[in-house]
């Protein structure tokens, strides 16, 4: 847990959750696990909203308490929480790729509350469904519910280590987290009910074809009181790694090769151990029978890729045996090493340019090199090379090391090796990209309280407009309107134009520097 990662997580904390809530987490961030009266001691709130926000943020899933041995209920943050609210939009984003519109709006419902209830988040989806003119048939709602289930994007929330033991049960097996409640069961179809449409004065009954699960009774009738479910970013991480896996592969050959290789993974990733250097390995015959490429792919141009995959000097893919036309698996290690070092490459081509870019890859290729050698591979001058590995070296993106051939270590007598620590070099990055992070939400929170009150203005001229149109309709006159609108002079809209443009770059800036952050996480936390 870095300074900078404090920083950011007390930034998101204040701009979705308030100047209280990001108080206390803030202190349970800096100051580990504390008691009750210690947060409200050094926090120097009231007891009541002290507890409140505890509430907010273990219902996020932002702090965890456990019941020491003088049964004392001791408080901690989650840091990695915290910073994966930011990732918010990408997921919701993901889901809505994937599961469509009602997807879209279940995990944002499971956002907006931490962990839900099933049939409670239904029924809030089907009314919102409801109020943009859409189908909400219920049961539609509860299929997608349970194949975000089936698909591990959801899960139960596991019980805590005190309502275990009041349960009896000292393990709580990983299958249960992706149990269903006892309202829903495993079909391949099934009839659905008709749900009445009041608006219409007539019943919708539809079948969705191929789908994986089917509800036998009502949301309301589920039996799934006290089963909270909450989002499992794990699983979203391991899709979000595997589309970059395919995006790579797709660069490095083609779009047939990233198709053979995106099918590997989805043979795999439910069944996916996150500790295992590479994945379980695929026949050939299952890798023709599930590939979806349009024109069909035979079996002896699926091997020419296997092949040229295997071949790669970056080992992405392995053949580990003969049977069923040829065993085949994915390098997971590997492959986000090889992430990892196309995002360090772009940055290190960015900041210092192309001749630097040159030398780190050399480096990158030949591990240890000299001053000399590296002026003559590179076809750079050694004047210049000398330059430009101090402007490398003292910005810690590669190392040096010296090999005495004396006991003297006279200069005259030392080699010097330059080489590139790739771990070191991350965790430097990383916390940079934090830092940039935060400052990112700093600006734009600086941006919205210069402008704090055009906003205020803007937002009261428009609530008005909203209310004449909801008292008159249609009818309200384009005079009156246009009025109100004049309200705001031209100097003020020419602002309000500059703001909006500021925010967008400032929020394009931030999902460019959290694929960056993301990235070299995943590839520290496998090392």
């Amino acid at each position: 847990m870095s300074v900078q990662q404090k920083r950011t997580a007390s930034y998101i904390l204040r701009e979705h959750y308030g100047e209280i809530v990001e108080k206390v987490g803030t202190f349970c961030i800096a100051k580990g696990p504390r008691p009750l009266k210690d947060i409200i001691r050094d926090t120097k709130l009231p007891r009541d909203q002290v507890q409140k926000a505890l509430c907010c943020l273990i219902q996020h899933h932002f702090v965890t308490f456990e019941v020491n041995k003088r049964n004392v209920t001791l408080y901690s943050a989650l840091i990695s929480n915290i910073l994966f609210r930011l990732r918010a939009p990408r997921y919701i984003y993901c889901v809505k790729s994937i599961f469509g519109y009602t997807g879209e709006l279940i995990i944002d419902e499971i956002f907006q509350h931490g962990s839900a209830i099933m049939s409670t988040v239904v029924d809030k989806v089907a009314r919102h469904l409801e109020e943009d003119n859409l189908d909400s048939d219920e049961d539609e709602i509860q299929v997608c519910f349970a194949n975000l289930v089936k698909n591990h994007f959801l899960q139960r929330l596991k019980p805590t280590r005190n309502e275990e033991q009041s349960m009896g049960n000292s393990s709580y097996n990983d299958d249960d987290l992706y149990a269903l409640p006892p309202g829903m069961n495993l079909q391949g179809h099934g009839s659905k009910r008709k749900r009445s449409i009041a608006d219409e004065g007539q019943t919708t009954k539809r079948q969705k074809t191929g789908a994986s699960y089917t509800a036998s009774a009502k949301g309301s009738e589920l039996s799934d009181d006290g089963i909270l479910w909450q989002v499992n970013f794990a699983r979203f991480h391991q899709h979000f790694i595997d589309e970059n896996i395919v995006t790579v592969v797709t660069k490095k050959v083609d779009k047939f090769a990233g198709e053979i290789v995106k099918t590997m993974l989805k043979l795999s990733e439910l069944a996916r151990d996150p500790l295992s250097p590479t994945l379980q390995t695929v026949s050939l015959h299952e890798i023709s029978q599930n590939l979806s490429v349009t024109p069909k792919m035979e079996k002896a141009q699926i091997v020419q890729y296997l092949s040229l995959l295997t071949d790669e000097k970056d080992n992405l893919v392995s053949k580990t045996g003969e049977s069923g036309g040829g065993m085949y698996c994915i390098n997971m290690q590997k492959c986000v090493d090889t992430l990892c070092q196309n995002v360090i490459e772009s940055i290190v081509q960015e900041r210092f340019g192309s001749r630097c870019f040159r030398i780190f890859r050399l480096l990158l290729l030949k591990k240890h090199m000299e001053q000399k050698q590296i002026g003559e591979l590179a076809m750079i001058p050694s004047k210049d090379v000398k330059e430009l590995l101090y402007k490398l070296f003292a910005e810690r993106f590669i190392a040096l090391q010296e090999i005495p051939r004396a006991s003297d270590y006279a200069p005259s007598r030392t080699v010097y090796l330059f080489s590139v620590n790739l771990p070191q070099v991350s965790r430097m990055l990383l916390e940079k990209s934090y830092q940039a992070l935060g400052n990112l939400m700093s600006r734009r929170e600086t941006e919205l309280h210069e402008h704090r009150r055009l906003i205020e203005k803007k937002e009261r001229v428009e609530a008005t407009i909203n209310t004449l149109k909801a008292q008159h309709g249609e009818e309200t006159s384009e005079e009156a309107i246009a009025e109100l609108q004049e309200l705001i002079i031209p100097a003020e809209q020419e602002q309000l134009k500059k703001l909006k443009l500021t925010l967008a770059k400032l929020d394009q800036s931030e999902l460019q520097v959290d694929e960056t952050i993301f990235i070299l996480s995943q590839y520290i936390s496998s090392h």
